[in-house]
């Protein structure tokens, strides 16, 4: 009988963001790796293979935002050792490991400031038209690709940072010019490692106009899967029948997407969301969908722990019920008893929907930033909490924190001493003192 699953079950993040300690002097993304963060990774990798996922997507292994101009040097071998184990360990797990890469943008700043070819005026995307791009472009790609690393694949993404706005380039639609250097790039990769996963993450690129689909598909026709960041085909009824005439699989980022907080003490915030993205997991599922890049939680937050294994689990059987899905992350993370298990579940169920009932968040529609993600006032320190301040009203605000502290009543009074519950009350505290800051 053929397996009932999704076939790409990614998980995915920066370096650092599962990482256990904060880095909370440094401007986003923080690459740093040291053994206690290999110690956080291979925790995660632990958790991925109880749970089966396949792949782990890693940006940050070499670089940040740019990679040097002369291309040498890239990591010291304290780095590539580190690596070395990770990838080793992984592979011992029978997990594969895909580098995120940037492709004509994202990584190339450096470049586009010393090499002035490659650019037509845009600082942060090269030029499709410009052979020195290319030729850069190709760099990246083969160094990505020598066997001493390791990896197994990519995971492409070309439209964030947008793209060059050159007189050739603006002839074409914005989905022309992505399916023009992903499919070339992909292509080449291809020819090279016939052996590797190439995936496909569409930040900043539309999938569901129906006018820029022929280019959609040409995607398609070059990688194994590719992910919609906000599931805009499936608010507008699109996404089954895009799904159908795709040559690839199609996946989300899996409903909710919370951004790690770099700068943040690990038990700053509490915010259940496991019910959610497994729902929004499930109706992908229905849709057709085989591929998710579902984003790492820092596990140091049993809750974020709890809410990573709620939507993994459904990855690997999209039969079971969300419910059922919580009550058992809640046994392995909160290591309780039968009807323990029950009566923190429905709490979990509670405290989940105080949030997202007050919040202005759609469910599938991006990312939820805990803090910013660069904060303009000062990059390198912590900012405030706008996943409150931004998402709710003062009033919804005061009405939130009410419920807040009716749930850590209840929460006490179950009797249920351990180091994870303790944990989980001190984070819901942090929130308390998030508002608090919040409310003056």
């Amino acid at each position: 009988m053929e397996e009932r699953s999704f076939k790409y079950r990614v998980t995915d993040g920066w370096l650092r963001d599962l990482a256990s300690e904060p880095t909370p002097n440094d401007s986003w993304p923080c690459i740093r790796w040291d053994e206690k963060l290999l110690e956080d990774r291979i925790r995660f990798l632990n958790v991925q293979k109880e749970l089966d996922m396949t792949y782990n997507v890693v940006w940050g292994l070499f670089i940040n935002h740019s990679w040097p101009v002369p291309f040498e040097n890239i990591i010291d071998d304290r780095r590539s050792e580190l690596l070395k184990q990770f990838v080793q360990s992984a592979h011992e797990r029978r997990l594969k490991i895909l580098s995120g890469v940037g492709i004509y943008s994202w990584g190339f700043d450096e470049v586009i400031k010393k090499v002035p070819e490659v650019s037509a005026g845009h600082n942060k995307a090269m030029c499709l038209f410009s052979e020195k791009a290319w030729e850069w472009q190709r760099r990246v790609l083969d160094f990505l690709m020598e066997p001493k690393w390791g990896l197994d694949g990519v995971s492409m993404q070309s439209a964030d940072q947008g793209r060059c706005n050159c007189e050739k380039c603006s002839k074409l639609s914005p989905a022309e010019h992505h399916a023009i250097i992903l499919t070339r790039s992909a292509e080449y990769i291809r020819a090279n490692r016939p052996d590797w996963v190439i995936g496909q993450a569409s930040w900043g690129l539309r999938l569901d106009e129906p006018s820029e689909f022929e280019h959609i598909k040409q995607i398609s026709k070059a990688v194994d899967y590719m992910v919609e960041v906000q599931e805009l085909s499936a608010f507008t009824g699109r996404r089954k029948q895009i799904i159908e005439n795709l040559d690839c699989a199609f996946g989300s980022v899996g409903g909710v997407f919370v951004e790690p907080p770099q700068h943040w003490e690990r038990l700053r915030w509490f915010l259940p969301c496991g019910l959610s993205s497994a729902k929004a997991i499930k109706q992908l599922w229905d849709d057709g969908g085989m591929a998710c890049e579902y984003f790492y939680r820092p596990f140091a937050n049993p809750v974020e722990e709890l809410s990573w294994r709620v939507g993994a689990r459904i990855l690997k059987n999209p039969d079971i019920s969300p419910e059922d899905s919580l009550y058992e992350a809640v046994k392995a993370v909160y290591g309780l008893g039968e009807s323990d298990s029950k009566k923190l579940t429905e709490w979990f169920i509670r405290a989940e929907n105080a949030y997202f009932s007050r919040s202005n968040f759609r469910i599938g529609n991006g990312p939820i930033s805990l803090e910013p993600l660069v904060w303009s006032e000062n990059p390198s320190t912590p900012g405030p909490a706008i996943y409150l301040r931004d998402r709710m009203s003062p009033t919804t605000l005061t009405d939130y924190a009410d419920e807040l502290g009716r749930l850590k009543s209840e929460l006490i009074s179950m009797n249920i001493s351990n180091q994870a519950i303790e944990k989980t009350i001190t984070a819901i505290n942090g929130t308390l003192n998030d508002i608090k800051l919040l409310m003056g």
